[in-house]
């Protein structure tokens, strides 16, 4: 990358590359705030119907729970700062897709007797999985083990709500595709640059 010529002729070129680290690392400080503030309020929304089920659970549970969905939380904000300049990352279907399929997400989780269908149809399976595995090998009456069997739980439970969230994603990318490939409505499409 070459060396921007500095303002100033007799100013170092060392002075000048400094100051493009500085602007560098501000923009890596305010994408990384943006994509926390965004995967926290995306991840905490969508977590709403396992809080209300665990509502009365074990103070371990609670905080295996708040745990899982914390590690959700910034394991999205890493992958989106480490991702935000990838060319996959800007084109115009995918922008759209990802808002899409999250939007619905989020859309679900308020909307309680859908989100409870889909977080209760995940979660059935993660804790007959979590069961299968604690009670085999635990004695189950202990908070440790509760905090970590949640934990689990969570994890297992968000990493199959994301392989929902990514079938459906696909199935949204398909059929913007087809629409913008066809007819009129792909033409317009193309013109506003989606589809690129």
């Amino acid at each position: 990358m070459p060396t921007p010529e500095p303002e100033n002729p007799f100013q170092s070129p060392e002075t000048v590359s400094q100051d493009a680290d500085v602007k560098s690392q501000e923009a890596l400080r305010v994408a990384t705030l943006k994509a926390a503030i965004r995967w926290f309020l995306i991840c905490g929304i969508s977590a709403a119907p396992s809080w209300i089920i665990a509502a009365e659970a074990t103070w371990p549970s609670q905080a295996g729970m708040a745990t899982g969905v914390l590690i959700f939380m910034v394991g999205y904000t890493l992958v989106d700062v480490s991702t935000r300049n990838h060319p996959l990352r800007q084109r115009s279907d995918v922008k759209i897709t990802l808002a899409v399929t999250y939007g619905t997400r989020i859309a679900i989780s308020l909307l309680f007797p859908v989100g409870f269908f889909v977080d209760i149809m995940c979660g059935v399976f993660a804790v007959s999985v979590t069961g299968f595995l604690f009670h085999a090998n635990f004695d189950i009456d202990a908070p440790i083990v509760g905090f970590f069997q949640t934990l689990v739980t969570t994890l297992i439970q968000g990493c199959l709500l994301n392989g929902v969230l990514a079938v459906y994603g696909l199935l949204i990318y398909g059929i913007f595709r087809f629409a913008v490939g066809s007819g009129l409505e792909g033409t317009k499409y193309r013109r506003r640059g989606y589809g690129k």
